[in-house]
């Protein structure tokens, strides 16, 4: 709102200078015979648009504020989760594509046993568990990492040119991190853990078939105890599925 009376401000002394200065020119060279014809339309000239100017001005600009912070607005509810913080599907899906020629693998990351949470303290809490998730995605990934709120309890995570090390070495920090920082979410001991299905994307592949191969290794997560990580391969073999295992503690 400061900038708008500022900005107001400058637009009226312009409006103010520029009859001022016109006037005043042709005084400047006719000098005293001009004098009573200036004394005249000096003051109506400044004073008309030191009147209309402010009221105009700040409206309009203040109109174009208001457009500018409602972009904003449906530009971060485009981009962010309203609760968790990360970016939506549709804005981590975006952004994947733009740099899947470099290469990368995609992460499916689900909270175990959240109905349970729900049903047993409430959404509240189970809001603050999605919370906390995305929060352990934040602290355990590297900075380049993409991550968002895929919906309900599970998250998306992109890692920009990993190789299937990489892709593990994240997945089984996740687990660890989870395991500490889900012991007790407000206020209750929930001992919140994560299975996370990972797959590597080839170049030949779409990113709906790398996600459909991270949700299978989800599903191999889920099957056989949760709180454990798979990284898929390029195939839909089984076999090719289980490169990497996290098991529980």
């Amino acid at each position: 709102m400061k900038r708008v009376y500022q900005l107001a401000a400058i637009t009226t002394l312009f409006a103010v200078f520029i009859p001022v200065f016109t006037f005043a020119i042709p005084f400047a060279f006719l000098g005293p015979r001009y004098l009573n014809f200036f004394a005249i339309a000096v003051f109506p000239a400044a004073l008309i648009p030191l009147f209309i100017t402010p009221p105009i001005a700040f409206i309009v600009l203040n109109l174009f504020r208001v457009q500018t912070l409602t972009i904003e607005k449906v530009d971060e509810y485009v981009r962010f989760d309203a609760l968790t913080g990360v970016l939506t599907r549709a804005y981590l899906l975006g952004k994947a594509r733009e740099i899947l020629p470099k290469g990368g693998a995609f992460l499916m990351v689900d909270a175990d046993h959240f109905k349970a949470v729900n049903d047993t303290y409430g959404h509240d809490v189970g809001d603050e568990a999605l919370k906390r998730i995305a929060e352990v995605l934040r602290k355990a990934l590297s900075t380049d990492a993409l991550i968002g709120r895929l919906g309900g309890e599970e998250f998306g995570v992109f890692l920009p040119g990993a190789d299937d090390a990489a892709a593990a070495k994240a997945a089984q920090d996740l687990c660890e991190t989870m395991r500490t920082e889900g012991r007790t979410i407000a206020g209750q001991q929930l001992n919140l853990t994560i299975s996370i299905g990972g797959a590597l994307h080839q170049t030949s592949q779409t990113l709906e078939k790398t996600m459909k191969l991270a949700d299978t290794a989800l599903y191999q997560a889920k099957r056989t105890g949760r709180d454990r990580y798979f990284i898929a391969g390029a195939t839909d073999t089984m076999p090719a599925l289980i490169l990497k295992t996290s098991m529980a503690k």
